[in-house]
C-alpha cells in the first residue's frame, strides 16, 4: 500500500497565498500598473515657481481642489498620470498661470523650454 502525504492546512494556505501574490504581481506587470512617483526635483522647481502659490498647501481653495502638489504623493499612479497630462495641456494652452496672476507676478511666466520640459515629464 502506498503512503499518501497530505499537506497540512497551514502548508496549503501558504502555497495558495504565494501563488495568489504571484498572479497579482504578474497581472500588475501585464496591465502596466505602476506605483506612484514623486515629481522630480527639476520639474517641481519650475512648478513651484509658476504654480506653487496657488497649488501648494495654503493656496487657493479652487486651485487646490483641482490640483494639490502637497498631496501629489498620495495620488495613485493613474491619477498622477492624468494630472500630469492635464498640467501639460493647461500650460501649453496658456490657461495657466492665469493672466491676472501673471500681471502681478511676471516671474511666473513659463518659457517654451520649461513647457516642453514639463510636457516631456508628463508623458513618462
Amino acid at each position: 500500500m502506498k503512503k499518501i502525504n497530505i499537506l497540512s492546512g497551514k502548508a496549503l494556505a501558504a502555497i495558495f497565498s504565494f501563488a495568489l501574490l504571484g498572479l497579482l504581481s504578474i497581472n500588475a506587470v501585464l496591465s502596466g500598473e505602476q506605483s506612484p512617483k514623486p515629481i522630480p526635483d527639476d520639474v517641481m522647481k519650475i512648478l513651484n515657481n509658476s504654480c506653487g502659490k496657488c497649488h501648494n498647501q495654503g493656496g487657493s481653495g479652487a486651485a487646490l481642489a483641482n490640483l494639490n502638489f502637497t498631496k501629489w504623493d498620495n495620488y495613485d499612479a493613474v491619477k498622477q498620470a492624468k494630472k500630469a497630462e492635464a498640467i501639460c495641456r493647461t500650460i501649453t494652452s496658456g490657461k495657466m498661470p492665469p493672466k491676472s496672476f501673471v500681471k502681478k507676478n511676471p516671474q511666473v511666466v513659463l518659457t517654451e523650454d520649461q513647457k516642453i520640459f514639463i510636457c516631456t515629464w508628463s508623458k513618462q
